[in-house]
């Protein structure tokens, strides 16, 4: 992984949060990027206390760009990503897509977005199973409460 070191605050405007100022010690680098956007390298998760559990992946690059983001054990306790992830220091988070064609929440359960807390590095890892998929429909509060 080629090193990357960040000097000084950087200041973004986003639609969802207006401006902000990063300090450097909360700038992810990723190296290859997400899948689909290859060429965003550099990230800062936002957490807001009127979203939470959601946190929000905000492209520096491009603060427009925004993912939302949960932990994926909010949607499924017994989440198994494999053995590959020291879960000391590697948080994982899925991507979420707040509406979808059929106005379903749905969640990447298949390719966790990985933050490497201790070095500022992330990373988006397809797992090597079919047990997950691309878009997990997230069950609103209403249906899950009436089951």
């Amino acid at each position: 992984m080629s090193e990357k070191t960040f000097k000084g605050k950087r200041k973004i405007k986003t639609l969802q949060f207006g401006k902000l100022e990063i300090e450097p010690h909360h700038i992810f680098y990723f190296e290859n990027g997400l899948f689909g956007f290859e060429d965003l390298r550099e990230f800062v998760i936002i957490a807001e206390e009127e979203t939470l559990p959601f946190k929000w992946l905000i492209s520096l690059e491009r603060p427009e760009i925004g993912f939302p983001l949960l932990s994926p054990w909010h949607i499924d306790l017994l989440y198994d990503p494999g053995d590959d992830f020291d879960l000391e220091k590697n948080v994982l988070m899925v991507i979420i897509t707040l509406e979808n064609e059929n106005k379903q929440m749905t969640a990447n359960m298949k390719a966790p977005v990985v933050f490497d807390v201790e070095n500022q590095r992330g990373w988006q890892v397809i797992l090597p199973t079919d047990k997950y998929s691309t878009n997990y429909v997230i069950p609103n509060k209403i249906e899950s409460e009436n089951k």
